[in-house]
C-alpha cells in the first residue's frame, strides 16, 4: 500500500465513515510502520558497514604506518651498508695499488710498503667489524640482512 499523508484523512470524520476512515488509517498505520521498519534495517545494514570500513581503515592505516616505518628503518640501513661496502672498496683498492707498488719497488720501500699494507689491512679488519655490527643491529631491529631488498 502507497503511504498516504495524514491530510489525506478528515479532522472530523462522519460518524457513517467513521469505521471505513478507521480502516483506512488503520492500514496507513500498518503500511508507515513497516516502511519505517526496513528504513531501520537498511539503516542499520549501512551502520554495520560503515562500523566494518572504519575498522579495516583503522588496520590499514596502522599497517601502513608498519611499513613505512620498516622502509625508513630498511632505508638508513642500506645507507649506513652502502658506506662500509664504499670504505671496504677504497680499503681493497689501496692494498691491490700498495701490492703492485710493492712488486715495481724493493730495498728500503719494501718495508715501508708492507707497513703501509699491513695499516690497510687493519682498517680492512675494522670495516668488516663495522660490517658484523651493523648485520647485528639489523638483525636486533628485526631486519635480517637477507631482507634488506626485499619486503618486511
Amino acid at each position: 500500500m502507497p503511504l498516504r499523508s495524514a491530510s489525506e484523512f478528515p479532522i472530523t470524520p462522519d460518524p457513517e465513515a467513521l469505521e471505513g476512515t478507521y480502516q483506512d488509517c488503520r492500514a496507513a498505520l500498518v503500511s508507515a510502520n513497516r516502511s519505517r521498519g526496513i528504513l531501520k534495517a537498511q539503516s542499520d545494514r549501512r551502520g554495520v558497514v560503515i562500523a566494518e570500513l572504519q575498522r579495516e581503515l583503522v588496520e590499514l592505516e596502522a599497517d601502513l604506518a608498519d611499513e613505512a616505518r620498516a622502509k625508513a628503518r630498511l632505508h638508513a640501513l642500506n645507507a649506513k651498508l652502502g658506506s662500509v661496502i664504499r670504505e671496504l672498496e677504497e680499503t681493497g683498492d689501496a692494498m691491490v695499488a700498495l701490492i703492485d707498488e710493492s712488486e715495481r719497488q724493493s730495498g728500503f720501500w719494501l718495508v715501508e710498503m708492507f707497513r703501509r699494507l699491513v695499516q690497510q689491512a687493519t682498517r680492512w679488519r675494522q670495516v668488516k667489524a663495522k660490517a658484523v655490527a651493523l648485520a647485528a643491529d639489523a638483525a636486533e631491529a628485526g631486519t635480517s640482512v637477507s631482507q634488506l631488498g626485499g619486503k618486511r
